[in-house]
């Protein structure tokens, strides 16, 4: 008996074990509901440090089980944000040689999305701070004259103190003109901001070439519920028709800052997208290229780095 007792054991694993590994294929996969990103967007790594110099974002995502429309198409998003804006010249303190006013900008935003099978609906509402109270100059400050050891901005001149409030909303509507695993999508996507901080209108077209998921499960527009693989490039074109910006003329409502200009009517904006979905891990690289913003200003450029866990 003693003899037949090790046989039986080994047999016994192994019919477990192929029962088990049998079950374990026919068990769904549990998708993951929700995401947390940070990304930073910088100029510095493109060699230049002027206009929209830095930003930090920390966003939190949750796919809804049960929508106001539907199950499984609506997600919300909360983001905290820090953006730093400089002129191209950091040193002086001269308000002759200066082409922008210095900016700091720190907020909050919800974002609520609706997706479809060719596209998403998303809107957005923004509370923030610009002047001494958001904290983005000192921050930077402090940033340059501990960790990148060079040119530590004056940050005079700042955009005062304000609280604003704004929403904005756009719309994408996309087609798939070929099937991956080298997809092609052709998009447009219109967006209309209003608020004491922005208000413009931007019509956008985007293209986009590689693996990559519909428009309601891809990390093209940051949809959280797939772990399919993405690994796809995309351009973006796109004019932004400005009527104001606070950021360079101050709170729409009344402002006395020192130093401020008059925004251009519109400017383009370009940009070029690598994005990647391993599993649960998503990142992110955008090069993005900006016309000018005001008549004193240059056009510019910054770079856009991002990664995110989904759970």
């Amino acid at each position: 008996m003693r003899n037949l007792r090790t046989p039986l054991l080994i047999f016994s694993f192994l019919f477990l074990g192929f029962f088990g590994s049998i079950y374990a294929q026919d068990e769904p996969i549990k998708l993951p509901k929700q995401q947390i990103e940070f990304r930073h967007d910088n100029d510095f790594v493109l060699l230049t440090d002027e206009y929209y110099s830095t930003g930090l974002f920390l966003a939190y995502r949750r796919r809804l089980a049960k929508g106001i429309f539907t199950e499984g198409r609506e997600q919300l998003t909360f983001e905290l944000q820090m953006q730093a804006y400089t002129p191209s010249d950091i040193n002086t303190r001269e308000v002759r040689k200066i082409d922008r006013p210095y900016a700091g900008f720190t907020g909050l935003s919800s974002e609520w999305s609706f997706s479809h099978d060719s596209g998403l609906l998303e809107v957005k509402a923004l509370l923030g701070l610009t002047g001494p109270s958001s904290g983005a100059g000192s921050f930077q400050r402090w940033h340059h004259r501990n960790i990148v050891l060079v040119g530590v901005p004056t940050w005079f001149t700042q955009i005062e103190d304000s609280f604003h409030a704004n929403l904005t909303v756009s719309y994408v509507l996309e087609t798939q003109l070929a099937p991956v695993p080298f997809g092609v999508w052709l998009a447009v996507k219109p967006t209309l901001a209003y608020g004491t901080k922005d208000i413009f209108a931007q019509p956008e077209v985007i293209a986009s070439f590689g693996r990559r998921n519909p428009a309601g499960s891809t990390v093209a527009y940051n949809q959280v519920g797939s772990i399919d693989r993405e690994i796809y490039f995309s351009f973006r074109f796109g004019v932004r028709y400005v009527s104001h910006n606070a950021l360079l003329e101050g709170n729409l409502l009344g402002d006395d800052s020192e130093y401020t200009i008059e925004p251009l009517s519109n400017f383009l904006r370009i940009g070029f997208d690598l994005r990647h979905r391993s599993g649960k891990n998503d990142y992110t690289m955008v090069f993005q290229f900006i016309g000018k913003e005001a008549e004193v200003m240059d056009p510019h450029r910054y770079l856009t780095l991002g990664y995110a866990r989904s759970f």
